[in-house]
Protein backbone atom coordinates (compact mmCIF):
# COMPACT_ATOMS: atom_id res chain seq x y z
CA UNK A 1 0.00 0.00 0.00
CA UNK A 2 2.97 2.24 0.67
CA UNK A 3 4.45 1.82 -2.53
CA UNK A 4 1.50 2.06 -4.12
CA UNK A 5 0.35 5.81 -2.66
CA UNK A 6 4.16 7.09 -3.94
CA UNK A 7 2.52 5.84 -7.75
CA UNK A 8 -0.56 7.52 -7.05
CA UNK A 9 1.08 10.88 -6.09
CA UNK A 10 3.90 10.55 -9.02
CA UNK A 11 0.99 9.39 -11.76
CA UNK A 12 -0.72 12.64 -9.80
CA UNK A 13 1.84 15.06 -10.76
CA UNK A 14 2.49 14.20 -13.86
CA UNK A 15 -1.02 14.30 -15.38
CA UNK A 16 -0.90 18.06 -13.18
CA UNK A 17 1.88 18.72 -15.29
CA UNK A 18 0.40 17.30 -18.66
CA UNK A 19 -2.74 19.45 -17.31
CA UNK A 20 -0.95 22.47 -17.21
CA UNK A 21 0.60 22.43 -20.41
CA UNK A 22 -2.06 21.43 -22.53
CA UNK A 23 -4.53 23.33 -20.99
CA UNK A 24 -5.49 26.42 -22.11
CA UNK A 25 -8.30 28.55 -20.18
CA UNK A 26 -9.46 31.91 -20.96
CA UNK A 27 -7.32 34.63 -19.78
CA UNK A 28 -8.71 37.56 -21.73
CA UNK A 29 -12.39 38.48 -22.69
CA UNK A 30 -11.18 40.55 -25.40
CA UNK A 31 -8.53 42.79 -27.26
CA UNK A 32 -9.71 46.32 -25.53
CA UNK A 33 -10.19 44.64 -21.70
CA UNK A 34 -6.95 42.72 -21.58
CA UNK A 35 -6.93 41.87 -17.81
CA UNK A 36 -7.30 38.89 -16.45
CA UNK A 37 -9.86 37.00 -15.75
CA UNK A 38 -11.01 34.21 -13.01
CA UNK A 39 -14.48 33.43 -15.22
CA UNK A 40 -14.58 30.12 -17.46
CA UNK A 41 -17.31 31.58 -20.37
CA UNK A 42 -17.63 27.54 -21.82
CA UNK A 43 -18.68 26.67 -18.24
CA UNK A 44 -17.47 22.66 -17.73
CA UNK A 45 -16.12 22.56 -21.00
CA UNK A 46 -13.30 25.41 -19.85
CA UNK A 47 -12.58 24.12 -16.54
CA UNK A 48 -9.45 22.44 -16.18
CA UNK A 49 -10.05 18.82 -15.35
CA UNK A 50 -6.97 17.37 -16.34
CA UNK A 51 -5.44 19.53 -13.58
CA UNK A 52 -8.45 18.89 -11.36
CA UNK A 53 -8.23 15.13 -11.68
CA UNK A 54 -4.49 15.44 -10.88
CA UNK A 55 -5.00 17.01 -8.02
CA UNK A 56 -7.58 14.48 -6.62
CA UNK A 57 -5.05 11.39 -7.15
CA UNK A 58 -1.94 12.94 -5.45
CA UNK A 59 -4.45 13.87 -2.16
CA UNK A 60 -5.65 9.94 -2.37
CA UNK A 61 -2.05 8.95 -2.52
CA UNK A 62 -1.33 11.03 0.18
CA UNK A 63 -4.04 9.61 2.36
CA UNK A 64 -3.07 6.42 1.34
CA UNK A 65 0.14 6.94 2.63
CA UNK A 66 -0.80 8.47 5.85
CA UNK A 67 -2.88 5.35 6.28
CA UNK A 68 -0.03 3.60 6.22
CA UNK A 69 1.96 5.21 8.96
CA UNK A 70 0.77 3.23 12.06
CA UNK A 71 1.26 0.01 10.18
CA UNK A 72 4.78 -2.27 10.56
CA UNK A 73 6.87 -2.49 7.95
CA UNK A 74 8.12 -6.02 6.35
CA UNK A 75 5.75 -8.70 4.99
CA UNK A 76 2.52 -9.30 6.24
CA UNK A 77 1.48 -12.80 4.77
Amino acid sequence: MRKFSFVLMAVGVIIIIIGFLTFTNLNTVNAVDSHRWTIYINGIKSFPWPVFAGSVIVILGAIFNMATWEQPKGRYF
